[in-house]
């Protein structure tokens, strides 16, 4: 791409005033225009900038930057979708880290941070309107206007595990002696830390090390995503199957593959008994026809072999890592397996049930412990910098004793720094006291961090939490009784890097966590019956929020709450509590819903633990009714309004469910892909799954419309009710139990808008009884699209929820037309 020729820019601004009212202001603002970009359509058009200096010392940004101009009065998310095509196609010249977004909407800059990115880039938006107020127009310097926008990022609060190069920090040396023995050795490594340390962030930056050394085929598997869908071996090859198929194009070329890439879903698989056949014949004829080693990441390994599995999960361990691990006996040095979790036991015990451990020292563990000084000095400072917060070297100290280096617990206490920032527009210096007084702000507002930290141990390592504690409350005598009877519990404990040699420093390395497992035994030590029921009164502190009242009826193991933030008494939230759930058990898939960014959806905001070890979830508080109010004869919605709640609802679904079609886009845009299309492809293909879509889990909210809320994670939490598996008549006729596809979510959504189209409850009317009624009160072209989303794996129903969502878009439109043949 060349430097724009002279006489460039005027010609590209003739004829066009906005073209010119941009241009001017970009430039007036100290940016120079050196690449003017068009697309397929007229009125969107791109300019390439190069900040000035004092920008790119201020953004930390010196590659040029995609401004993205659509001239509409109404920003749409495809806009953002452009711009990340743009940037991606563009290679390493344009910045990955932002980008700006300029429309004649007065919502722009709103919008903007509304709508989610799958490329991870930060946009900053603003209305023409404000571009025009800027020099040479108006008065405002556009320099400031984008560094006090920029300086409002938090840049610390990720939503999920690190998937960018530049958010990646430290461990430089751990990471080339793993991409050594990985593309060089033949060895197997197993990566184990504490949650939130960064094991899937090492291993998305392993992976793509690994990916552009080129001499390996790489496939990566999140086995939380995978399992929460369908946990049997059959699918876990599936989607390695899958992964390995994506990872290169010379792989999409090989002929007379019978598994790897052959079935846009798992369902289109004829006979999934045959899958293991099928993987075995296929990775076979890679290992023949190309030369190139095989090397496949396995994230949340736990997730197929819980500390108390079932004897199914056993089953299914043993039979996925025979297979694996015989076909590395066949082909020495051609296959790696890189696993991931939080505790080595599924390798260091040599039995699983009844059998032999396939990988009883198989793998050579490595555990990740916290960062050393210089590397956390490094997090705070270099994202410090892109925001506006310069941390001085004593504070950066202080921050490393509070945290102990933990990668979590920096990025929360920069957040809480960044937030306490007085100035947007000019750098704010973070000095030694100001750190104290941050660590007590972190013990009260994100409690539930420190909570999600150690909620494992608690919940499924209960030797190793009870050491933990007995470190925490300075009984080093006990400690020491203890630690010489379960020395592998002790080295565990070491080796997460929680304490160093407890004989010679009997404490803990992070004195955020010893002060907060200190306050919790207190609390419970005082008032051990207050936390023993689901009852909690108006006025109690949980983590970080003040309860105001219960809200709805009770279930049977869980109470929701109206609640508020504690420093923030403005900002609602609604507070799920389960009796006797496990934290642990859900906080990898809180972590996938925290990514889901859509108006019909509930957004997850935080989860942590009561004292007593209950579990509980907060989500944004959405008012409303539900949509079991409108399963009555004379409160039914009318078949307009029906199909309106319809297309939103289709329109979260299809946002959560496999997109086959984004899959087949994504293989043909790029031959390798990088660690960004490779996730984009992986989630495109397995999606996310609701679970217990019903009227009830529905709320009708004023200016959004119908939102999702209870994605069943309460089910998945609450350990006495693991063996529920959705609301009576919600699952469909011969659905397999722990089968969650997303045909269950369109079975449960056409169930519900059945429910609304015939004016009556299910249980009290049978789905007969709901279709005849349903016939008198709606179209046919409406009925016909509620009884193909019951048409459960149907040749009559729908296959993919985009189908649906089409569909039933057309109809909406139809019904706006005026059309009454519908």
């Amino acid at each position: 791409m060349s430097p724009l020729p002279v006489g460039a820019l005027e010609r590209f601004t003739q004829g066009s005033r906005i073209r010119r009212d941009v241009t001017a202001a970009l430039q007036a603002g100290g940016l120079s225009i050196e690449y003017t970009k068009a697309t397929d359509n007229a009125r969107v058009w791109g300019l390439f900038v190069k900040l000035s200096e004092a920008l790119q010392a201020a953004l930390g940004e010196t590659r040029e930057v995609l401004v993205l101009v659509a001239e509409y009065d109404q920003l749409q998310a495809s806009e953002i979708d452009k711009a990340a095509d743009i940037i991606r196609s563009t290679g390493v010249r344009l910045s990955r880290s932002i980008s700006i977004i300029l429309t004649e909407d007065r919502r722009t800059g709103d919008k903007v941070r509304e709508y989610s990115d799958e490329s991870g880039t930060l946009f900053v938006g603003f209305s023409l309107d404000r571009i025009r107020s800027c020099k040479p127009h108006g008065d405002t310097d556009f320099r400031g206007l984008l560094q006090s926008q920029a300086y409002a990022r938090d840049l610390y609060n990720l939503p999920g595990a690190v998937t960018k190069s530049q958010d990646f920090f430290g461990r430089r040396r751990l990471l080339e002696r793993l991409r050594q023995e990985v593309i060089t050795g033949s060895g197997h490594q197993g990566i184990f830390g504490l949650r939130k340390i960064g094991k899937t962030s090492l291993v998305n930056r392993l992976a793509q090390l690994v990916r552009e050394d080129g001499r390996c085929f790489v496939a990566q598997i999140d086995l939380q995503r995978a399992a929460a869908i369908r946990a049997d071996v059959s699918y876990v090859l599936w989607s390695v199957g899958q992964s390995i198929f994506d990872s290169h194009r010379r792989v999409r070329d090989i002929k007379h593959l019978r598994l790897f890439g052959q079935y846009r879903l798992f369902l289109d698989i004829p006979d999934p008994s045959i899958v293991a056949e099928l993987y075995d014949h296929d990775i076979q004829l890679i290992l023949r026809e190309r030369r190139k080693k095989i090397v496949i990441f396995l994230d949340e390994i736990e997730r197929i072999l819980p500390p108390n599995p079932s004897s199914d999960a056993q089953r299914n361990f043993v039979q996925l890592w025979r297979l694996l691990r015989g076909l590395d006996q066949q082909f020495p040095g051609r296959l790696s397996y890189i696993i991931s979790g939080t505790n080595p036991k599924c390798v260091e015990d040599a039995k699983i049930g009844p059998d032999d451990n396939p990988v009883y020292n198989y793998f050579t563990r490595e555990y990740l412990s916290p960062l050393n000084l210089d590397e956390a000095a490094d997090l705070l400072a270099t994202i410090g910098k892109r925001i506006g917060l310069e941390w001085e070297t004593h504070a950066l100290s202080s921050s490393y004793a509070q945290t102990g280096g933990h990668p979590a617990l920096l990025r929360a206490l920069g957040s809480i720094a960044h937030a306490r920032q007085p100035s947007r527009r000019n750098a704010t210096r973070v000095i030694e006291s100001d750190v104290r007084l941050l660590a007590q702000d972190l013990l009260v507002e994100r409690s539930s961090l420190l909570d999600q930290l150690v909620s494992t141990l608690r919940d499924d390592y209960p030797d190793e939490y009870y050491l933990l504690t007995l470190l925490a409350e300075g009984k080093v005598n006990e400690f020491a009784d203890w630690a010489r009877s379960s020395p592998p519990d002790v080295a565990h404990l070491v080796g997460y890097g929680i304490c160093k040699d407890p004989h010679t420093v009997p404490q803990l390395c992070i004195n955020l966590l010893q002060t907060y497992l200190q306050r919790q035994l207190r609390a419970i030590e005082r008032s051990p019956d207050v936390f023993g029921s689901l009852d909690l009164q108006p006025g109690r502190e949980v983590g970080d929020y003040v309860i105001e009242h219960t809200v709805g009826a009770p279930g049977g193991f869980a109470r929701v709450y109206k609640a508020h933030r504690q420093d923030e008494p403005d900002e609602v939230v609604a507070l799920k509590v389960v009796r006797n759930g496990k934290l642990s058990s859900v906080q990898r898939e809180l972590d996938i819903l925290q990514t889901l960014n859509h108006p019909n959806i509930v957004k997850i905001i935080d989860a942590g633990s009561l004292p007593n070890g209950d579990a509980y979830l907060v989500m944004e508080y959405v008012e409303g009714p539900t949509l079991r109010n409108f399963c009555e004869a004379s409160t039914r919605p009318s078949e307009p309004a029906l199909l309106r709640w319809t297309v939103a609802l289709l329109s979260a679904l299809e946002r959560m469910h496999p997109r086959p079609t984004r899959v087949d886009e994504l293989r043909k845009r790029h031959d390798e892909l990088d660690g960004d299309v490779a996730q984009a492809i992986f989630e495109a293909q397995h999606g996310v799954v609701h679970r217990d879509i019903k009227p009830a889990n529905i709320i009708l909210s004023k200016g959004r419309g119908p939102v999702l809320i209870d994605f069943n994670i309460s089910v998945a939490a609450g350990a006495p009710v693991r063996t529920v598996s959705a609301t009576p008549y919600y699952l469909p006729p011969g659905v397999m139990h722990g089968n969650w596809t997303h045909e269950v979510d369109l079975y449960q959504l056409g169930l519900t808008l059945l429910q609304l189209a015939g004016g009556a409850e299910i249980g009290r009317a049978t789905i007969a009884d709901l279709r005849v009624l349903a016939r008198k009160n709606v179209s046919q072209r409406t009925f016909n699209i509620i009884n193909k989303m019951l048409a459960y794996q149907d040749t009559n129903g729908y296959r993919l929820t985009s189908d649906a969502f089409r569909e039933a878009r057309t109809a909406l439109s139809a019904v706006g037309r005026g059309a009454d043949h519908i």
